[in-house]
């Protein structure tokens, strides 16, 4: 396992359980915060030449298709099960996708190790590693920045669900389930849809919110 303060579990529950409307929606949210961190990067993107990348995650088994180039990035959710126009695929576990994207290890050994598979064009993913290893990205900060003057209480808020995911799914386990303390996890389990819902309600306000302030300033 990677060291980092990715959410990771939380993000796996997410994931495989939203709706692809609301996973586009997220999508968009987070690549309007890396824009606006991050303007240096996405100038970088835009110059690229159209490229158009499958991401295929593993766990939970989800596939995003990644546009760049000749306009700003979009990351959409692919439902389809059938083949995709792709120049390259990328396929792995959500955590060694994060560890690519924050360059928090070497790329090569993600690769060499298997933890992340390419398939069409190398060169392409070789190029998109690249730009990415020039940039210090934080995903849990980029996300948290979207609450505005709340990211800090928002970081908080997300780190603290990850830790209540972590306990939940470790009481889960077989070995540690029994019937008595099954209603107690399914109560907390219920609590942390809710709050994962009103997260969701919050960045749909702030992407409209968002999409205003583009559509005053157009």
């Amino acid at each position: 396992m990677h060291d980092a303060r990715f959410p990771s579990l939380l993000a796996r529950a997410v994931i495989g359980a939203a709706p692809k409307p609301a996973l586009d929606l997220g999508a968009a949210a987070l690549l309007a915060a890396m824009r606006r961190n991050h303007p240096r990067l996405f100038s970088v993107l835009g110059e690229c030449r159209r490229t158009r990348i499958l991401v295929e995650l593993t766990d939970p088994p989800r596939r995003f298709l990644l546009e760049y180039g000749s306009g700003a990035p979009t990351l959409h959710v692919v439902e389809d099960e059938g083949d995709v126009a792709a120049d390259a695929t990328l396929k792995g576990g959500l955590e060694a996708m994060m560890a690519l994207l924050e360059a928090r290890v070497d790329g090569d050994a993600l690769f060499f190790n298997r933890e992340l598979v390419v398939g069409g064009d190398t060169a392409a993913i070789v190029t998109l590693r690249n730009i990415l290893d020039r940039e210090t990205i934080d995903v849990l900060d980029e996300a948290s920045s979207l609450f505005g003057p709340l990211r800090r209480m928002a970081r908080a808020a997300i780190l603290n669900w990850e830790r209540r995911v972590a306990r939940l799914s470790a009481a889960l386990a077989p070995q540690a389930a029994n019937s008595a303390g099954a209603e107690t996890h399914e109560a907390e389990a219920a609590e942390l849809r809710a709050e994962i819902e009103g997260l969701k309600t919050r960045l749909a306000k702030l992407e409209a919110r968002q999409r205003r302030r583009e559509g005053a300033a157009a």
